[in-house]
């Protein structure tokens, strides 16, 4: 019981730093993707910790999976070239007794990760977008003067000044993907109202210019109206079950998602053999070269499911049991056979 705890102690001492570190950038990304998403929508504090909380889910998942085996491999590289792993070798303890130890928590872990992927990410995901959705029907649009690239639906919205709820100088683009298709229009003043998920951007005083194929056609206006009608998220409320069910009825974007979560979920299990490969070393006879042994072997478990789910994403599930047998291997012939 010790033993198990030392261990273990040795193991959190790694996780813990790295965890922190990779998570405060995973936030600070998805920080700046909320941002670009949001952009021209006013958001309070409020709001925006929302978001973020809907997207800790996804944006913990690879961290956890990540960090798990970077500190089992590292904790365990710690004590065999502090010669501590030796002693425990000395007093009769085996290799089989580390993997007792290490296999409840790397259950426990791909547990937590299987909730992460199946369950609180589809969830968060749907809420994210709904509530998007909801803030564009419910709020105001916030234009900026001067800045380029603000967008109201199929429009490109440039404003030089604003006054209270009157914006100034105004030039809309259309960015409509029909092709031969431009509109441009030009206003003196104009204003944006909401109505029940309508935006309705009135504008005073201006030019509007229409061309469709070869011919050109100019509008001098007094008052013109832009309607945007808001589309609500169309994204299926089913039940999980019928969410990940369509991975396996034709929806190929949905095998990669499942295929994608179901190994990275694995990861951790089948990584046991591996973690007493890389972990357990004579320091006698073996340089410390854990952290690349970390980068090198998850890189290659990632990169291999990653590329293996885009191309053959039913394929790509039998990745975790060819990792795990791959493992057991090297396992046996290294670590098993003299220790």
């Amino acid at each position: 019981m010790l033993l198990k705890r030392y261990i273990l102690r040795s193991i959190s001492e790694m996780f813990f730093p790295f965890f922190f570190v990779l998570f405060f950038v995973s936030s600070i990304i998805l920080l700046l993707n909320i941002a670009m998403l949001t952009n021209g929508i006013q958001l309070s504090l409020k709001d925006l910790v929302l978001l973020y909380i809907y997207g800790i889910p996804a944006n913990t998942f690879f961290v956890v999976a990540l960090t798990f085996y970077s500190a089992c491999i590292l904790g365990l590289s710690k004590l065999s070239y502090d010669s501590e792993m030796l002693v425990f070798f000395s007093l009769g303890v085996s290799p089989k007794d580390i993997i007792k130890m290490l296999l409840p928590l790397c259950g426990l872990v791909s547990f937590v990760l299987f909730m992460f992927s199946f369950v609180m990410t589809p969830q968060s995901k749907q809420a994210y977008r709904d509530f998007i959705s909801f803030k564009k029907n419910e709020i105001n649009v916030n234009l900026k003067p001067g800045d380029f690239g603000q967008k109201i639906g199929d429009w490109l919205v440039y404003v030089d000044d604003k006054k209270g709820n009157m914006y100034h100088g105004l030039v809309l683009y259309s960015i409509s993907t029909e092709q031969s298709k431009d509109n441009f229009i030009l206003a003196n003043t104009g204003k944006i109202e909401n109505k029940k998920g309508v935006l309705e951007l009135i504008l005073y005083d201006g030019q509007a210019y229409f061309k469709d194929k070869e011919y050109l056609q100019n509008i001098k206006f007094k008052e013109m109206v832009v309607r945007n009608f808001i589309v609500a998220s169309t994204d299926s409320e089913n039940s999980l079950y019928e969410y990940w069910m369509d991975a396996f009825r034709g929806s190929s974007k949905q095998l990669k998602r499942f295929s994608q979560s179901f190994c990275t979920s694995l990861f951790p299990l089948v990584s046991i053999f591996f973690i007493l490969f890389f972990g357990i070393k004579n320091p006698r006879f073996h340089k410390n070269y854990a952290y690349f042994y970390v980068l090198g072997s998850g890189s290659i478990y990632l990169l291999s499911m990653y590329l293996l789910s885009m191309k053959f994403p039913a394929l790509s599930l039998m990745l975790p049991f060819v990792w795990l047998f791959a493992g057991w291997y090297f396992y046996k012939k290294y670590i098993k056979r003299f220790y």
